[in-house]
């Protein structure tokens, strides 16, 4: 399973700019409501206008900040001459389309489209593809939202919910009292196939009142079945549960929220374990548990490297 992050789609447009700069459009025109993500994107990059899809459909005003100047006469979105409508990915080009026949047939202007994800890398109803990625795929901006969840497995805490602090974890009236009012974390809109946790199924009733309370939509929910937090704890095999209930489900997709849990249940079921924390796919056999230290280390190096990024920029423009 190919998965793409906001981090991802940003590099991928910059890798690919160069198919897009040399055609002098003068308003980028974004699709809601995932293309406008990459609209926004590539308009910055090529420092021109940039407009939704309904607000270029009724020729509205353009709108812009006051630090930089596009350099261009534009004024309502129609008097564009050369624009590039864009989405997100494209699949079966249908949603391009219909797209296209929303636009008046009073703009006279030139219309390019384009997708910075295409199944194929020459997509019959979009002029430009920046990237091929072929299904099955998920994105970062629709994982939740995909429907892939309805074949999915998901855990609970640190995924739909936030972790309990170690104060709240004591297998007592504090956690009970988590349990009624943890915060929501992600909330899938599709109905989850299994949610599978190492909660105790002694605290089976609180947890479905919370997932009824928050609107989760699932089809069964698969419980730790020992007496106590002591017990769960005394495990030899931490990861078993999780991992043996994924692997003889028919489901394509576990989503775990911490980093070694997903390592081993990727490892142990041969199937993609999408990890919440650390925002990537994981493939089986791809990362080691035991030798995750070096992974975490380059994280840490990356997002030092970005502060330094952005002290440089900082430094450089704040006089």
């Amino acid at each position: 399973m190919k998965y793409k992050s906001y981090s991802d789609l940003s590099r991928d447009i910059s890798d690919n700019i160069y198919k897009i700069n040399t055609q002098n459009f003068d308003l980028i025109v974004g699709i809601p409501r995932s293309g406008m993500v990459p609209s926004y994107m590539v308009s910055l990059l090529l420092n021109v206008n940039c407009i939704d899809l309904p607000a270029f459909i009724r020729n509205e005003k353009l709108c812009k900040g006051i630090t930089r100047d596009v350099g261009t006469d534009i004024v309502n979105s129609h008097d564009a001459k050369n624009i590039l409508l864009i989405d997100d990915s494209i699949l079966s080009g249908n949603s391009m389309l219909n797209s296209l026949k929303q636009i008046p047939t009073k703009f006279q202007g030139l219309i390019t489209t384009a997708a910075v994800y295409s199944s194929h890398k020459n997509h019959e109803n979009v002029d430009i593809v920046l990237t091929e990625v072929e299904p099955p795929r998920v994105f970062e901006w629709n994982i939740y939202h995909h429907p892939v969840v309805s074949n999915s497995c998901f855990d609970i805490d640190g995924v739909l919910c936030y972790d309990p602090s170690n104060e709240e974890n004591d297998d007592g009236d504090k956690y009970v009292q988590f349990l009624c009012n943890a915060k929501p974390r992600f909330i899938p809109t599709e109905k989850i196939d299994y949610l599978v946790t190492n909660r105790l199924e002694k605290y089976r009733t609180q947890t479905e009142v919370w997932l009824s309370k928050n609107g989760v939509k699932f089809n069964k929910l698969i419980m730790l079945d020992l007496p106590g937090k002591a017990d769960r704890l005394a495990q030899s095999d931490y990861y078993s549960h999780k991992a043996n209930f994924y692997k003889n489900s028919d489901s394509s997709l576990f989503v775990e929220s911490d980093i070694n849990q997903a390592i081993e249940i990727a490892n142990r079921s041969n199937k993609f374990v999408f990890c919440v924390d650390e925002n990537i796919m994981i493939s089986p056999g791809g990362l080691s548990r035991f030798k995750n230290k070096s992974y975490l280390f380059s994280k840490v190096r990356y997002k030092l490297s970005k502060i330094q990024v952005l002290r440089t920029l900082y430094n450089s423009f704040k006089f």
